[in-house]
């Protein structure tokens, strides 16, 4: 594995990580937010590997996944566009508090569990 695929890889399970202490510490935004995180960049790990470049700053994933050549089926692509849209409102004060209230442990812990579901099959597909 080069070193940026490697950097992009090892931050996503960093954040992978962050997810399940968040989901522990009942943050549960940030358990949405951090699964975002983690899926975006192992992703991005994929498309320094295709591109063999780094990949552009974009956050929606499922573009990154074009970028990086990656096929979700469509269940994980509706799964991948709700997480653009945490990602998305959790960052700006005026929708956070709402967002917030929408979430309960059990979103939470749907979100977490299909993220690393996700992340550990695209992490066996790295070289």
């Amino acid at each position: 594995m080069n070193k940026d695929v490697r950097y992009w890889y090892n931050i996503s399970k960093y954040d992978i990580e962050t997810a399940q202490a968040m989901f522990k510490a009942c943050r549960y935004l940030y358990v949405l937010f951090t699964c975002q995180q983690a899926l975006e960049k192992i992703i991005k790990a994929f498309v320094t590997l295709e591109t063999k470049k780094l990949p552009p700053k974009l956050h929606n994933l499922l573009r990154l996944a074009e970028l990086a050549n990656l096929n979700f089926d469509e269940e994980e692509k509706k799964f991948l566009e709700k997480l653009n849209y945490y990602y998305l409102e959790t960052r700006y004060p005026e929708y956070k508090e709402k967002v917030a209230a929408e979430l309960s442990k059990e979103i939470a812990k749907k979100y977490l569990v299909k993220t690393k579901e996700i992340w550990n099959c695209l992490e066996k597909k790295l070289p």
